[in-house]
């Protein structure tokens, strides 16, 4: 989840702020420790990254307005997301909505509910969430039976957007064997924790043989076996926003998992070329 957006002018006033966490903090205080975490890292000389708080992480981003003003953009984000599809989706916004506007009065209120609206279906996804849930039928009746046979040893998948957030996903009982407190989802969220993917994958990436144990301590420490991941990005991207990169994931035991998937891309990109 996209916690708290904030747009900051070049003076530290916060421009615009959208909220979607119950965490209730001032939202000028936060504004002024962005601010000063970018004026930090300028004095150091040192490239701003991601800033890692427990299960969560923030960005700051520096922008140029009109080449006389320098916004920034920061947002706390869950920890399973990719940073570097957070940055595609600040600087997406910023042409969107905000690159047009003039900010010479910078105490001028820019908040309206059309615009909040915007602005919060894209930090959400709700395009691509929407166009997924329109043909469920269709992604499922490609995945799941890849889920569901047996000898493919795949325990969960998930779809998810460039930004890692998860739209569609299943997984078996297997998966919770181990852990009968825990919901899919929860579990699927930690070990795309464990993945650490910083940059969003071109390709295909294998997961799991660089750790001890693969993507789950606790399934390892109880079976012996690893749970290892296959990274796919599909080469779907929306058309309203063309860094936002369809991704699946498969989760499973199978140490050949790669070859259970070998048709799923194709597939699933004929299928999405067709719906879309």
């Amino acid at each position: 989840m996209i916690r708290k957006f904030l747009l900051i002018g070049d003076s530290g006033l916060l421009q615009y702020y959208i909220n979607q966490d119950q965490i209730n903090i001032d939202a000028d205080l936060l504004s002024g420790f962005a601010k000063a975490l970018y004026e930090v890292s300028r004095e150091l000389t040192f490239k701003l990254k991601t800033v890692g708080f427990e299960k969560n992480k923030m960005i700051v981003e520096d922008i140029k307005h009109g080449g006389e003003k320098t916004f920034l953009i920061s947002t706390i984000f869950d920890e399973y997301h990719i940073a570097e599809g957070i940055k595609n989706k600040i600087h997406y916004i910023y042409e969107s909505f905000f690159k047009t506007i003039d900010f010479k009065d910078e105490t001028k209120n820019i908040m309206t509910h059309d615009l909040n609206a915007k602005i919060t279906s894209v930090l959400n996804d709700t395009t691509l969430k929407s166009y997924i849930e329109r043909n469920l039928v269709s992604f499922s009746s490609i995945l799941d039976p890849i889920l569901f046979e047996e000898e493919n040893n795949i325990y969960a998948y998930c779809l998810c957007s460039s930004t890692n957030e998860v739209i569609l996903y299943n997984g078996t009982q297997r998966l919770l064997e181990n852990r009968p407190d825990e919901t899919i989802e929860n579990v699927i969220k930690k070990y795309l924790v464990q993945l650490r993917l910083e940059e969003v994958p071109q390709g295909d990436k294998f997961i799991g043989l660089d750790l001890p144990f693969g993507l789950d301590y606790l399934d390892y420490d109880i079976s012996g076996e690893k749970t290892l991941g296959v990274a796919i990005n599909t080469s779907i991207n929306l058309k309203e926003e063309p860094n936002n990169e369809l991704l699946l994931y498969f989760f499973g035991k199978n140490i050949l998992i790669r070859s259970c998937v070998l048709n799923v891309e194709t597939r699933l990109r004929e299928l999405l070329i067709e719906l879309y």
